[in-house]
């Protein structure tokens, strides 16, 4: 389990992480959006919202037709790595 932001940061996946950090940080998106966009495997990208999601680098937040929204959040912007 990570617990540090170094690990996610200089871990293995650091790339995709960053790819997709760039796509939040444009506009709010579903797994599903940015798997297409990103061209990756929607259960890599899940993956990886899931390890940004518990590092507290991205919020995410379900729309009234229960689609869960991931968006950077304002820690992303405090550590200004993007």
């Amino acid at each position: 389990m990570i617990t540090k932001i170094d690990e996610i940061i200089e871990g293995k996946g650091w790339e995709t992480r960053r790819k997709i950090l760039e796509e939040l940080s444009k506009r709010p998106s579903t797994a599903y959006d940015l798997s297409k966009r990103l061209d990756l495997n929607y259960s890599t990208v899940k993956y990886h919202l899931e390890l940004l999601e518990k590092a507290g680098m991205i919020t995410c937040n379900k729309d009234k037709r229960n689609r869960y929204f991931y968006e950077v959040s304002k820690n992303v912007n405090l550590l200004k790595i993007l």
